[in-house]
């Protein structure tokens, strides 16, 4: 009974089996292909992610951006994850100077995916990058009308940071701010003018803005009771390791002459100073004293020829003064003297000998 059973059973199962391996031949082959489908090679650029770099080191501007390489998997899967990838580079690997950087590792590959590199180093190129403090100069065009004439011009800032290869900041000493016009100027004015491009491979620290206050006085001679402003602010006594700045840069009097007096001689014979008497410490790292800002009052120092001329109201009599520690890399070897922050003026000749107000 059960080998009759079965009998019957194989009897069906071999009944056409030319057919049904064919069959099943034919679905094999169909599964593979469709398979195949959903599974995608494909080329592309991955980042390079570049270790950052200590000092006055840094990249060349030149330095390849992505490389090539080829990604095997799931259809779906690389077109979503390509974009994470991202190839690294040992900072082990970098030196100073021209070298080829092998790229060891790619990152932001899920499993399943095959990714080959098809370039296995790039050149890098670290160059030394140095820092320089430089004056601005404005400039000027036309001229004011008659009986008037610029007296002085006040830069804030007076002096900007820059930055590029040594033998580059060795050629750029000053910058030349564009020009300014001064026809039919009768009062002071302040103007703000962009710092124009520099030559390639120096970058500018900082804004690019610069405001220029220019004092135009009229030239006639006046007696009594008058007024002046545009007179700048100095600081005396400031640390060189220590920046300045002030919540005023200039000041306006009033002033009394019994003898007939121009403007001009009223603002070339003042100087407006306030003591900056913070200090740095290097070895806690801080400003002493820490409380800020400082309040600081505004002296009016005269020079000889003003002796007779009486100052009776300065305006502001206060300024707030605010320090910030100065970069070390940002010094300038050729200038150790604590000037006035944002002022282009010299220390007039009578600094010692004039009269305090």
């Amino acid at each position: 009974m059960i080998i009759s059973m079965v009998v019957k059973v194989l009897e069906k199962l071999l009944r056409n089996w030319k057919a049904k391996i064919a069959s099943f031949l034919i679905a094999c082959i169909f599964y593979i292909n469709l398979q195949n489908s959903k599974i995608l090679i494909k080329t592309v650029n991955v980042p390079i992610e570049y270790p950052k770099l200590s000092g006055n080191l840094s990249y060349s501007k030149n330095a390849e951006k992505t490389i090539p390489v080829r990604v095997e998997g799931l259809k779906d899967v690389v077109n979503y994850y390509s974009q994470f990838m991202k190839a690294v580079i040992d900072p082990e690997d970098v030196q100073y100077g021209v070298t080829e950087v092998p790229i060891k590792k790619i990152v932001g590959v899920p499993s399943g995916v095959k990714v080959t590199k098809l370039k296995k180093t790039v050149p890098v190129e670290i160059e030394s990058r140095g820092l320089k403090v430089v004056q601005l100069e404005a400039s000027f065009e036309g001229s004011p009308p008659p009986n008037f004439e610029k007296l002085t011009q006040i830069l804030s800032p007076s002096k900007v940071t820059i930055s590029g290869k040594p033998q580059d900041l060795e050629k750029l000493n000053k910058i030349t701010l564009p020009e300014i016009n001064l026809n039919d100027r009768k009062e002071p004015f302040a103007k703000t003018v962009r710092i124009p491009d520099l030559p390639k491979g120096i970058n500018l620290l900082g804004s690019r803005d610069v405001t220029v206050n220019v004092n135009i006085i009229p030239m006639a001679y006046k007696t009594g009771e008058q007024t002046a402003a545009g007179i700048p602010i100095v600081c005396t006594g400031l640390d060189p390791r220590l920046e300045a700045e002030f919540s005023e840069d200039q000041i306006a009097i009033r002033y009394f002459s019994i003898k007939p007096i121009r403007s001009a001689q009223i603002l070339t014979g003042l100087v407006a100073q306030v003591p900056c008497n913070y200090t740095y410490d290097p070895i806690k790292n801080k400003i002493v004293p820490d409380t800020q800002p400082q309040i600081a009052k505004v002296r009016v120092i005269k020079s000889k020829d003003l002796k007779n001329t009486e100052i009776l109201q300065i305006s502001p009599e206060k300024i707030e003064i605010r320090y910030r520690v100065r970069d070390t890399n940002s010094l300038d070897p050729d200038n150790n003297d604590s000037g006035d922050e944002g002022s282009t003026l010299e220390e007039p000749p009578f600094w010692k000998e004039g009269n305090k107000s």
